[in-house]
């Protein structure tokens, strides 16, 4: 299996520093949502302008690490096994739906991996959140800023302790395909490995909607963060701009949300059949995207009494939605599963 140590060990360094950035992030965010005086505000602006400018180093060290194992790992077969696996092949799809495409000892196949898997989707998640808070910070009050601050350092200091993509690179991946360059595989062990990777490689790691489908959600769930934390502001006070600012990233993130699930639909389709619907992910997915559309709905009466109180919990229930929606993933089986 290639390994890379030189950009995993500039990767792990970068991440250090980020976890560093978000620390000076939380302090000066905490003592500025309290007490809120230019300089520790000031503080707060140049961590965030220092880590996107390292954010999108990091994420462009990810994209040459997934370059190279476009490069370096091939599914390649001697010529008599190719023509075998053909023939199981073709005998294999006759009368499918879906069947998977022949083996062309030419351009054997190869991993084309999205740079939003394992410990990089966590990458993405926060560095779109970094994004957003950049954003949003020009358009509100010093406060707002100062929570904004400390959100975007917690998320920082969550990818620096607990997801950090360069200390172990895709070690589930690794794993999976590690037996492949084992010496001495018989014929008949290579070709069933063959077939236990060829169509996860299609249908997960190669797919299309792998490009398009977990993007969208993560942006979206940045936006519900943002939405989380203006409702906490609203429950404090009727302050028009927090519900400006919630509505501008809910509208958004509601947009993202919405196309991201359905693009999963064909993908689910393909990869699962038609039994797709009985992932418990798909089902919670559902359920954040029906409070979602909840709380947008309550705009249209805040001016009745009480339901501006009620927009503030129904945006601080979608943040909830939106965590037990990516944790199901960890404690329920399903296709999603990440146990």
């Amino acid at each position: 299996m290639p390994q890379h140590p030189l950009i995993l060990a500039a990767g792990h360094l970068l991440i250090i520093a980020l976890g560093v950035i978000g620390a000076v992030l939380c302090i000066a965010g905490l003592v500025a949502l309290f007490h809120p005086r230019p300089r520790p505000l000031r503080l707060c602006r140049r961590a965030l302008n220092l880590a996107l400018v390292l954010l999108p180093v990091g994420f462009g060290l990810i994209l040459w690490l997934h370059y190279r194992l476009h490069v370096d790992i091939a599914l390649s077969l001697p010529d008599g096994l190719g023509e075998y696996l053909n023939r199981m092949l073709a005998a294999a799809n006759r009368g499918r739906a879906y069947g998977l495409p022949l083996y062309d000892p030419a351009h054997p196949p190869r991993y084309l991996i999205p740079p939003w898997i394992e410990n990089e989707k966590y990458y993405f998640w926060f560095f779109s959140f970094v994004v957003l808070v950049f954003f949003c910070r020009k358009q509100a009050g010093e406060r707002f800023r100062a929570a904004l601050a400390l959100a975007a350092g917690l998320h920082l200091l969550l990818l620096a302790v607990f997801f950090d993509p360069f200390t172990s690179f895709l070690p589930r991946f690794v794993r999976e395909i590690s037996p492949w360059f084992a010496p001495g595989l018989d014929p008949g062990g290579r070709i069933n490995l063959f077939m236990r990777l060829y169509p996860r490689q299609l249908f997960y790691y190669n797919a299309g909607y792998m490009w398009l489908h977990p993007p969208l959600l993560f942006v979206s769930y940045a936006t519900v963060t943002v939405v989380f934390i203006a409702s906490l502001f609203m429950l404090t006070g009727r302050d028009e701009e927090m519900e400006k600012q919630a509505y501008a990233q809910a509208r958004l993130g509601f947009i993202l949300l919405t196309i991201g699930m359905l693009m999963g639909y064909p993908w689910a389709l393909t990869a699962w059949g038609p039994n797709w619907w009985w992932d418990p992910k798909i089902a919670s997915s559902i359920m954040m995207w029906a409070v979602f559309a909840t709380w947008l709905h309550t705009r249209l009466y805040l001016r009745r009494p009480a339901m501006w109180y009620l927009s503030a919990a129904l945006g601080i229930l979608c943040f909830v939605a939106m965590i037990f929606t990516f944790l199901a993933s960890f404690f329920f089986p399903g296709q999603h599963s990440f146990q």
